[in-house]
């Protein structure tokens, strides 16, 4: 099997020479630099033969004003304000292990009316001439005999909270309802513009996802969450399959997501990620939903693959390498970043690991 058919064939259901891995949000500043001194190459996933590989839509050629939201002057000399208009602070430090988090400034904090949602400038997703590189990246990985996977993360909940801050967000969601479905509306129909055209490309798997979970559960009740999100994520998912029936539809939610698992499968959605071991049974989620959705992730990036020994991480990738064995329904992956504290020789256990075990 190839890369390519590897992470379809196990997506579905279906036994696999091997479990196919990934590097999920790939290597921290820090860890990217030790991979390079360590092998002398660029680029992790070729290096270590990862099944999948990445796309997502080009920059804008827009030059929107948000100072009237956001003043540029308030600004630190290296912060940035992005499409959306939200302020990035990037983290400084001159330590070796700096953080590729940031502090974020919200443009729409002093907006109020459903009026002040909809003059509100938002990018141009939709542009046909942002997926010209993508249909490059696809066409280039599928002759390589890689999956690949177009990105739409934050795609309704978490871009609308970067804008407007998520105490407001979810403020606006009980006392001022109009400016909150303005806003999440307006969003909606970009991302369904934006899943039809990822979906026309072909790419293997469309990636959504909106952080809507802690681990100690959800961000907010289930029943808001059905209200405010489920229903606009359904109809960007329809429109995505609509297009092309055959996509793989992937969600992401750090945290226990587990309350919203039926709800997920019910409008759409293959693949859940990223099972974060610290907080989700990966086993017991198997046992009741393995034959009606699959699991990408699983190897915890706050326990085992930073504070475990090598065989620590074995065990765990053999153990998991094990449920899929017969009917698939699994891609490893760390469930985040490979971050700074991780060791070299765990990230080595890990991919042998993945390599070694075979049905």
């Amino acid at each position: 099997m190839n890369s390519r058919e590897r992470v379809v064939t196990a997506l579905r259901h279906k036994p696999t020479d091997r479990v196919p891995f990934d590097f999920a949000l790939g290597f921290s500043p820090y860890q990217l630099a030790q991979f390079k001194a360590h092998t002398g190459q660029e680029d992790p996933n070729d290096y270590f033969g990862a099944d999948v590989r990445g796309t997502s839509i080009g920059p804008t050629r827009l030059k929107t004003d948000y100072s009237r939201y956001i003043d540029p002057a308030s600004l630190p000399a290296h912060a940035y304000i992005d499409e959306w208009g939200q302020g990035h602070i990037p983290t400084e430090s001159n330590d070796q292990y700096h953080s590729h988090l940031e502090g974020y400034v919200y443009p729409m904090l002093g907006l109020h009316s459903a009026k002040d949602a909809l003059d509100y400038p938002l990018p141009d997703i939709e542009a046909k001439y942002r997926y010209d590189q993508v249909a490059l990246d696809i066409a280039r990985h599928h002759e390589r005999g890689l999956a690949v996977m177009a990105g739409m993360a934050c795609t309704i909940f978490e871009v609308a909270w970067y804008m407007r801050s998520m105490e407001l967000l979810l403020m606006d969601f009980v006392d001022n309802q109009e400016f909150a479905e303005v806003l999440l509306d307006r969003i909606t129909e970009k991302r369904i513009i934006q899943a039809q055209r990822y979906a026309a490309l072909a790419p293997d798997v469309i990636m959504f996802g909106d952080d809507v979970a802690t681990q100690r559960g959800m961000l907010m009740s289930v029943g808001m969450w059905r209200k405010w999100l489920k229903g606009r994520l359904a109809r960007v998912i329809a429109a995505a399959r609509q297009t092309n029936p055959d996509v793989i539809i992937f969600y992401h939610s750090d945290g226990d997501a587990t309350a919203i698992v039926p709800d997920l499968i019910e409008i759409g959605v293959d693949v859940l990620n990223p099972i974060q071991p610290e907080c989700m049974d990966l086993f017991a989620l198997k046992r009741k939903y393995g034959d009606q959705i699959s699991f990408w992730g699983t190897l915890g990036t706050q326990s085992t693959l930073p504070f475990g020994t090598p065989q620590d991480v074995a065990q765990d990738i053999q153990e998991r390498c094990e449920i899929a064995a017969d009917n698939g329904g699994l891609l490893i992956a760390p469930t985040h970043m490979v971050e700074p504290e991780v060791p070299w020789e765990n990230i080595l256990a890990f991919v042998e690991s993945v390599k070694k075990f075979h049905r």
